[in-house]
């Protein structure tokens, strides 16, 4: 390291920020890590009390991100433990593990239930939303929708403080990877490959709390010779001729300010106070965007209860609206290393919050006493004593995909890019609800665009329901449209002849009845036109429309022309031939008959190309 090079500038010692300095430095770069904090680690960051080690929260960690594992593990070494995870779900009443156990569902939800959830995920998969405008209809395209209501809705709409009708899908396409209400169940039954995330039933930890992955770090920095700079706030980035030149800095503690000249800047701080920082300042269209930006508080509630073992979960999550309280995290079943081994129990209770709310500002007694309320309601605890508590109050915690910020950060995103030496990442600093490994990898990215410039593009990671960089792929080779269009016609003949044999059945069953054979053809024709355009849809072209009604209307038009064959090829069979019109085969043969006229009409009309579809969408 040249010891006169300009340093690169980290703004913000949280994992991005962090990850970012340790990389930069093992490249040999200079490096200055700017916290505005007393300890570095932001949301992740451990802290003592009463000789506890306590983190904000749960921060398991668990990924399949090779540099973050190879950053984990060299950086912790032997201080990491492995823990077995158990979380379940409050709802009505009753704890639910997660993932699920089909025996515990059935048990717990009733038989009723049960088929009520089923048969809602049934219809969501049969009929598929393939454009979710919103958290809710995300949800139930991939759950169905009492699913959704029992295990999502209210936890929610906690966290949020709006209804999930207003969040946008992208923050379930981030948070919920990679699950189906079919995957859970297969886990169940099967067990857990490990492939989803949500349902990883092991994790790795810090002995000392997620934090001390943060502590070594801002260490190890301190020993090679780069600074981190705590109780530090930027006051304003200064810039011209679309670079960074330096920051202006002031020390919290003494009110000293100073200009740091700068190589480059990597900032993690939020996003909107990064624009309020810049000199010259930002267009008025790119403010506006940054204020328009919306982020959750957190107020964190520490109780200390006398006794142990009292439940054996890490963390739960509380879907009942009855009480505020959100997740309950249980620190006695991390890491033993964090406890002083008194015979008492530390709990953290969750709530959120916006800025201008009651609870923001409720007195610590007030907020430690309705903690305690809201656990002996879902008797988490009973007639255990709390010892003590301790409150906690965290701003800007959670970034809130709701109404334009979509379009906001795209004016952002189009100011930042003039700027050849600014990169942001992380939570707060890209305002993408980052899970810990994706921060990491955020990070560890930034640092390798110094060396290699434009090597990764930060704005995609963790910007759609997969893992970036998550394994290495191999392209396929590309299909002819041969193959591809006969690919097609085999799976729509087997769905053909799965309706077709669901037609038959009801033909024959109401021809047997007595009916005749012509309203009979008309009836079975009908189910077995809906089951055809049911399959069809889902597992044959997988084309929807956005109005599922008008496709099927589309559908059953062009079917119209397989019923008009069917009739005179029936007529021929019947009338001609002398076939048995109560014979099972005499339907199948009409029905093979025509089924390259309605593939054809199909693929070309009621699963047209997406112009067509669009305009049919719309009349």
């Amino acid at each position: 390291m040249d010891p006169k090079a300009r340093p690169i500038i980290v703004l913000g010692g949280g994992p991005a920020g962090l990850a970012a300095s340790y990389i930069l430095q093992k490249q040999g770069s200079a490096v200055t890590v700017v916290e505005r904090d007393h300890t570095v680690g932001g949301l992740a960051k451990s802290f003592t009390h009463d000789g506890y080690i306590l983190d904000f929260g749960p921060h398991r960690f668990f990924t399949k991100l090779e540099p973050v594992l190879q950053l984990w593990r060299e950086v912790l070494a032997e201080d990491r433990v492995t823990v077995n995870r158990l979380t379940r779900i409050y709802y009505g009443g009753k704890y639910f593990n997660y993932p699920l156990k089909i025996k515990e569902v059935l048990l717990t939800l009733g038989i009723g239930e049960s088929l009520r959830m089923v048969i809602s995920y049934l219809q969501a998969t049969l009929l598929p939303n393939s454009n979710p405008r919103n958290f809710a209809e995300w949800v139930t395209a991939r759950f169905g929708k009492r699913l959704f209501q029992i295990f999502f809705e209210g936890y929610t709409e906690k966290l949020w403080g709006i209804p999930c009708t207003e969040i946008s899908a992208d923050w379930a396409a981030q948070r919920i990877k990679g699950l189906s209400l079919g995957r859970a169940i297969r886990n169940a039954l099967l067990g857990n490959d490990g492939k989803v995330k949500s349902l990883v039933e092991q994790f790795e930890f810090p002995k000392l709390g997620s934090g001390q992955l943060y502590e070594k770090i801002a260490t190890h920095l301190g020993e090679h010779h780069h600074q981190v700079l705590l109780n530090c706030e930027v006051l304003r980035v200064n810039h011209e001729n679309q670079r960074i030149v330096n920051v202006v800095l002031r020390d919290r503690q003494t009110g000293k300010e100073w200009e740091e000249q700068l190589e480059s800047a990597i900032s993690s701080i939020p996003l909107s106070l990064l624009i309020l920082q810049m000199h010259p300042a930002p267009p008025a269209a790119v403010i506006s965007a940054a204020k328009s930006l919306r982020f959750r508080n957190t107020v964190l509630v520490y109780l200390f209860v006398e006794g142990e073992n009292l439940f054996p979960d890490n963390w739960l999550y509380i879907n009942e609206p009855a009480v505020q309280l959100g997740r309950v995290t249980n620190f006695a079943n991390w890491s033993p290393f964090m406890l002083p081994g008194k015979a008492e129990t530390p709990l953290c209770c969750e709530y959120w919050c916006d800025p201008d709310d009651q609870m923001w500002q409720a007195p610590e007694a007030d907020l430690i006493a309705m903690a305690e309320a809201d656990l002996r309601q879902i008797r988490l605890i009973k007639s255990e004593k709390i010892r003590s508590g301790l409150v906690l109050r965290l701003s800007k915690t959670y970034p809130i995909y709701t109404g334009d910020y979509k379009e906001a950060l795209a004016t952002i995103r189009q100011y930042l890019s003039q700027f050849e030496n600014l990169q942001v990442i992380g939570r707060y600093g890209a305002f993408k609800y980052n899970n810990q490994d994706h921060s990491l990898l955020m990070g560890i990215m930034a640092a390798e665009n110094i060396q290699q410039p434009g090597k990764h593009d930060l704005w995609d990671v963790n910007s759609d329901s997969e893992y970036a960089e998550e394994v290495k792929t191999v392209k396929p080779p590309k299909s002819s449209k041969f193959s591809i269009l006969l690919g097609e016609f085999a799976r729509y003949l087997f769905v053909g002849g799965l309706a077709t044999i669901i037609d038959a059945l009801f033909y024959n069953a109401l021809v047997g009845s007595g009916m005749w054979y012509k309203f009979a053809l008309a009836i079975s024709f009908a189910v077995g036109l809906s089951t055809n355009f049911i399959l069809s849809r889902r597992f044959v072209f997988m084309v929807y429309w956005e109005n599922w009604l008008v496709q099927y209307l589309v559908f059953s038009i062009v079917a119209l022309t397989g019923l008009l064959a069917n009739y005179g090829v029936m007529g021929i069979l019947i009338d001609d031939l002398h076939w048995d019109s109560k014979n099972i085969l005499t339907r199948l043969v009409s029905a093979a008959c025509v089924v390259l006229i309605s593939f054809t009409g199909h693929k070309l009309h009621s699963f047209a190309d997406r112009d067509l579809r669009a305009k049919l969408a719309k009349a």
